[in-house]
């Protein structure tokens, strides 16, 4: 699917303005360049980037508010596996502190590789293996501390 460049572009401005706004919040030393500084250069190349995008459908004369209909949209598989990646996200932040990264993971890369036709066994192995390798690199290697819950295993 391909969205209209407005639209493309007030979301990569929304982004950039999210990020400056939460630069504000950063401490900023005296006499210093301040934590603040990278985030809102980075936000406001972010804005100048996103207003670019967004007026190239308004110079080509096709501004359009609705995306057109795209064939793969007429496929429930095809929408949910697209709806999970955002809702996955979304349940990892609220429910890996509660119960355990791991535990999380594991249960989200079940349900996306049989989303994406894997058989129960082999969605089971591969969602075992994936999560344990990704939770030993980022726990033993990368010194990463993720959210343990109530099973401490790594």
């Amino acid at each position: 699917m391909r969205l209209p460049d407005l639209w493309t572009g007030l979301a990569i401005v929304a982004l950039g303005l999210f990020a400056i706004l939460q630069a504000q919040g950063f401490p900023e030393p005296a006499g210093a360049a301040s934590p603040r500084l990278f985030p809102r250069i980075i936000g406001a190349a972010f804005v100048i980037c996103g207003l670019a995008v967004a007026s190239r459908d308004f110079t080509r004369g096709r501004a359009a508010l609705i995306p057109p209909g795209e064939t793969w949209m007429r496929h429930p598989k095809q929408i949910a596996r697209v709806a999970f990646v955002p809702f996955a996200i979304i349940a990892y932040g609220l429910l890996a502190p509660i119960a355990g990264s791991l535990a999380v993971s594991l249960v989200l890369v079940f349900i996306s590789a049989l989303l994406w036709n894997e058989r129960p066994l082999g969605a089971i192995l591969s969602a075992l293996i994936v999560c344990i390798a990704v939770t030993l690199f980022f726990t033993r290697v990368m010194r990463v501390p993720l959210p343990a819950g109530p099973l401490d295993l790594f």
